[in-house]
């Protein structure tokens, strides 16, 4: 069985008790910017204290993906140690991350790094590399596992209700267009992964019936008892857990996820934010 060393960036919001179950999972912090401070996503802020500390601010904080030296030096020191290294990131369509993270591998080693792009982000993301360490302890090699995460990306869906398009809008995620027309119309808009971007699935008038249509969405895509559900909230737990409660009616034999979005994902969310993800 080959040594491997899996790499995840902190948008993958995997659970500390984990780092320490696992010796060989790895994590690099992206970074929030704020009035000339930074801060490590998720360790030196969580999503409810940056919604505290940033709502009257008059400049919302910004968000930043790990320098190519942090990671490029995490690489040169997994290689002396493990024969292989996946380092698994947010999409390449909303972070420099994965750019970053494919710079690195080409100072170190190609044939030994494997750099993933998830096109998406948060939970599904964690369950991509909770998968690969189990398909690690199972004795799978690299390609295997390499291969079982193309099929997964294949696979794996995230629908986001947010409160307010506003977030988006002023941080590029959507076209600012967008976010005025829909602040003036007070809308509630459903926003889906598709390859690897966020597009603008649906507009829905309040949050009640948008979280309707999440759970629809979900219904209509027939999944199977095999299939993961997973549900990503952005200080809108209450939402989320009666969402759960919704699922767990429609697949009553399925284990429902609730993760928090990262700190540099709720930045461009905003709060309220709750979303529905699966991987078929």
């Amino acid at each position: 069985m080959e040594k491997l060393a899996l790499v995840v960036d902190s948008t993958a919001v995997i659970e500390e008790d984990l780092f320490e179950k696992y010796q060989n999972l790895f994590k690099v912090p992206l970074m929030i910017l704020h009035q000339g401070k930074s801060y490590i996503d998720g360790e030196d802020i969580t999503s409810d204290e940056l919604f505290t500390r940033f709502d009257l601010a008059k400049d919302l904080p910004t968000t930043s993906q790990p320098a190519v030296g942090e990671v490029l030096d995490l690489f040169e020191n997994l290689l002396k140690n493990y024969e292989k290294v996946i380092y698994i990131t947010i999409s390449s369509k909303i972070s420099g991350t994965y750019q970053t993270g494919v710079l690195a591998k080409n100072q170190v080693d190609i044939s030994r790094i494997a750099v993933f792009d998830t096109e998406i982000t948060s939970v599904v993301q964690r369950e991509m590399a909770l998968r690969v360490l189990k398909m690690n302890d199972e004795g799978k090699d690299f390609e295997y596992i390499l291969n079982a995460l193309e099929e997964m990306k294949k696979n794996s869906t995230i629908y986001l209700c947010v409160d307010n398009l506003r977030h988006l809008g002023r941080t590029g995620r959507v076209s600012n267009v967008s976010a005025v027309v829909g602040s003036m119309l007070k809308i509630k808009p459903i926003l889906m992964f598709q390859d690897g971007a966020i597009n603008l699935h649906s507009k829905i008038r309040t949050l009640p019936k948008a979280h309707s249509e999440l759970v629809k969405l979900l219904k209509d895509s027939d999944l199977k008892d095999t299939s993961k559900i997973m549900i990503a909230h952005a200080k809108g737990l209450p939402y989320a857990e009666k969402l759960k409660l919704e699922i767990n009616n429609l697949y009553p034999n399925q284990q429902v996820y609730i993760g928090e979005l990262s700190p540099v994902i709720s930045v461009h969310t905003g709060p309220n934010t709750v979303g529905i993800a699966w991987i078929r």
